[in-house]
């Protein structure tokens, strides 16, 4: 082939990956629903999407209070009165990756797959 049809070819190639690029981040926005979990019972689902103003949730655990902000798009732990404060440290959880989590208070906020397909390890539903 001509050196003319490689570039026109190379340059579609990536004209494709950017515009999955820019598309996949949106289609993974849909799905922003987050659980909070305290002894490993599920407290409260809040669907990220749904929220118009910051809130705060205050959960009692053996080592005090927790304070859980949650605001559009986003959910931290605001304060704690557990010893370490690694929860707090954690930052603002805005996408699916490591949860946030309170040992001293067994706190967790992580985000939920809404779909119930079957895990493709154990086949198990999630």
């Amino acid at each position: 082939m001509k050196q003319r049809t490689w570039i026109i070819i190379f340059s579609l190639v990536i004209i494709i990956c950017l515009a999955l690029w820019l598309l996949v981040p949106q289609m993974s926005a849909s799905t922003m629903v987050a659980g909070i979990y305290q002894d490993g019972e599920l407290v409260q689902k809040i669907d990220l999407n749904t929220v118009t103003e910051e809130y705060e949730i205050t959960l009692s655990g053996d080592y005090g209070e927790n304070v859980i902000s949650v605001s559009p798009g986003g959910i931290k732990m605001k304060s704690a009165d557990c010893p370490d404060k690694i929860c707090v440290n954690h930052g603002e959880l805005t996408s699916a990756g490591s949860p946030i989590v309170c040992l001293p208070n067994k706190i967790v906020i992580k985000f939920e797959n809404d779909d119930s397909e079957a895990d493709a390890i154990s086949g198990e539903a999630q």
